[in-house]
């Protein structure tokens, strides 16, 4: 459950949704709306006994609630899910220029031990203000930094890819792994959908060379950086068979996924909220169970069908990608039975880049034909050999 707890933001990263959309509704949730978020979780849970609810406090900047927001939400929690608390696993993700040792000790009592952020050092991209100030931004971040550090918490960051970030990126995998972060780097590309930040896009060709480039910098010291993305991820499907990238790449976010927006709508996920796809109607009106078997979702249920029989047949990279997110192919093609632009990263990364350097060979096979968007991945094998 991806909580959009505020879609305010004390910060104007050139690239964030948040920035461009029109605004509908209510910025900030009501207090009311985080009690039913409680009520209709213990409700699922309780009809659900195998079930755990991942509640992803997000926006916006969500420390702009206050810490008596989420101490609140923690009240709500105790009030209504007596019995099924501890099947509910808080995180959070914000950009650290708020965060104060008052929401260290509440989010400790949320069972939060590490903070998700986002970062990047580079001037003019983040920060607040227009053109953004990246030198408030900075300090801001690393003064939040510190404190998550001084209180005891891991934390992960998301590195966002742009057209600025190609011209350096030695220097920017240096400066973002002295950092030190504990629970991992992630590098995404950069996703623009509207005409506003086009300088910054990039494509996936770039995209992949970019990784390429620091992957030739990562392996060497692949053991003292291990939670790089995507190498950590595709070094586990090569050496373990796991299988996907992420949440994106799963392929089974059909049955996995709610966005609770600030007006309690309930819809897929972030994107598919700020486009008025899969809406699920109230959280106040219907029940998450409910929700979960919408009709809307069969199409993503069926996706991996239809791609398998259509544009990824034959493709041996399947298994780690599943034709990319079902919301960025709607992006790109109006549908979401279609693979994204993003499976040609993937592709050109692990033939130029992941196999040449490690010389592994990703080689997968699907035993009992194309699996559905909701189904285990059990029945795949995923070999590994050793190239030339």
């Amino acid at each position: 459950m991806i909580v959009k707890a505020t879609e305010a933001c004390n910060s104007n990263c050139l690239y964030c949704d948040v920035v461009h959309k029109a605004v509908k509704g209510p910025t900030t949730m009501p207090l009311d709306v985080i009690e039913c978020l409680f009520r209709r979780a213990n409700e699922f849970l309780e009809e659900t006994p195998n079930e755990e609810l991942n509640v992803v406090w997000h926006g916006g900047e969500p420390l702009l609630l206050g810490p008596g927001s989420y101490a609140q939400a923690l009240e709500f929690q105790r009030r209504h899910c007596h019995d099924t608390s501890a099947r509910i696993h808080h995180s959070i993700q914000t950009n650290l220029s708020l965060f104060t040792s008052e929401f260290a000790r509440v989010f400790r009592e949320l069972g939060i031990d590490c903070i998700g952020t986002s970062y990047d050092p580079i001037g003019g991209v983040r920060g607040p203000g227009k053109p953004p100030d990246t030198a408030i931004y900075n300090a801001r971040f690393l003064r939040g930094l510190e404190v998550v550090e001084q209180e005891g918490f891991g934390w992960g960051v998301i590195y966002v890819v742009t057209q600025f970030t190609l011209k350096r990126p030695d220097a920017l995998f240096y400066f973002m792994t002295n950092l030190k972060p504990d629970g991992g780097i992630s590098f995404s590309p950069v996703l623009v959908y509207g005409p506003e930040p086009r300088h910054l896009a990039i494509t996936p060709e770039e995209y992949a060379d970019f990784l390429g480039t620091i992957f030739r910098l990562w392996w060497p010291h692949s053991e003292r950086f291990r939670g790089v993305e995507p190498f950590r991820s595709l070094l586990r499907n090569a050496r373990e068979g796991a299988c996907s990238l992420g949440c994106g790449e799963s392929g089974q976010c059909a049955a996995s996924h709610w966005n609770l927006a600030p007006d309690g709508r309930v819809s897929h996920c972030g994107r598919s909220h700020d486009w008025g796809l899969l809406d699920y109607g109230s959280i106040f009106d219907r029940s998450l169970a409910d929700m979960r078997r919408d009709g809307q979702r069969d199409i993503l249920a069926q996706r991996n069908e239809v791609l398998t029989n259509g544009d990824c047949q034959g493709c041996r990279l399947w298994l780690i990608c599943h034709g990319g997110c079902p919301l960025d192919s709607w992006a790109a093609t109006g549908s979401f039975g279609h693979k994204t632009p993003w499976c040609r990263a993937t592709k050109r990364f692990v033939e130029t880049h992941f196999e040449p350097v490690t010389g592994l060979r990703l080689k997968f096979s699907v035993e009992d034909g194309p699996l559905g968007g909701s189904e285990p991945l059990g029945a795949t094998s995923a070999q590994v050999e050793s190239t030339p």
